[in-house]
C-alpha cells in the first residue's frame, strides 16, 4: 500500500511538470467579452509583420502583429492600423491544415496552447483575412505577460460571419482612444521607439 502511494504521488507531480505552463480556461459570453473589449474592430494581420516577443525569463512569450483596420465596432480609432499582441497561450501557427479540408495549407490561425483542456483545431480563422478583434488590456503578473493591447482568451477573437450577434450587445456610447493607448504603452511619447514599435513589419517575420 505503501509502495502505491509513493508512485501516485511521484505520478502526480509528474502530471503537475507537464502542465506547469497551461491552465484550464473557463469560457466567456457574448456580452462579457464586448462589454470588456476597450476596441472591437473588424481587421486582418499586415503581411509579414507577426514577431514573437519573448518575456523576461525565456519561459513565455507574447506575438505581436499590425492589425489592418476595416472597420470599428466599438471604441475610437483615428488610424486604419495598429500594434496589437496575441498574448500567451494564444499562438498563432502556419500551415497546421491537417485533415481539415476547408483550411488552407499556408493559413495563419490562432491556436489555443495556453489551455490543459484545448481541442485539435484552432480558435480562429485565416488572420490574413477578416476576422472580429476583441481588444483590451489586461494586468498580469503571472506569466510576464506585457499589458500591451490585444487578445488573451480564444473568445477575443471572432469570425466575421458572428458581427450581427456580437453587436447586439454594444454599448450606447463607447469611447475609446487607440492612438493614444499605442503611445501609453510606448515608453514616452517623445522617444524614437514609439516609432520603432510602430512598424513591426520591417523586422523578420516569426512564424511559429
Amino acid at each position: 500500500m505503501k509502495l502505491a502511494r509513493t508512485f501516485l504521488i511521484a505520478a502526480l507531480l509528474l502530471a503537475g511538470v507537464a502542465t506547469s505552463q497551461a491552465w484550464l480556461r473557463r469560457t466567456f459570453t457574448d456580452a462579457e467579452i464586448v462589454s470588456r473589449a476597450e476596441l472591437m474592430v473588424v481587421g486582418h494581420i499586415q503581411d509579414g509583420s507577426m514577431v514573437r516577443i519573448p518575456h523576461g525569463s525565456g519561459s513565455s512569450w507574447e506575438h505581436h502583429v499590425e492589425l489592418v483596420i476595416d472597420e470599428v465596432l466599438k471604441g475610437q480609432c483615428a488610424s486604419n492600423s495598429m500594434i496589437v499582441s496575441i498574448h500567451y497561450g494564444l499562438d498563432p501557427m502556419v500551415g497546421q491544415a491537417g485533415a481539415r479540408t476547408n483550411a488552407r495549407p499556408d493559413a495563419v490561425e490562432i491556436w489555443d496552447t495556453g489551455n490543459s483542456g484545448r481541442s485539435g483545431t484552432p480558435v480562429s480563422g485565416d488572420l490574413r483575412t477578416n476576422q472580429i478583434w476583441l481588444l483590451r488590456q489586461v494586468k498580469n503578473a503571472v506569466n510576464e505577460d506585457t499589458d500591451w493591447i490585444g487578445i488573451y482568451d480564444p473568445e477575443d477573437i471572432q469570425p466575421l460571419s458572428r458581427k450581427a450577434e456580437l453587436t447586439k450587445n454594444l454599448p450606447t456610447d463607447p469611447m475609446f482612444d487607440c492612438q493614444h493607448d499605442a503611445v501609453h504603452n510606448a515608453i514616452s511619447a517623445n522617444d524614437d521607439k514609439v516609432i520603432r514599435v510602430s512598424i513591426p513589419c520591417h523586422q523578420e517575420p516569426f512564424y511559429d
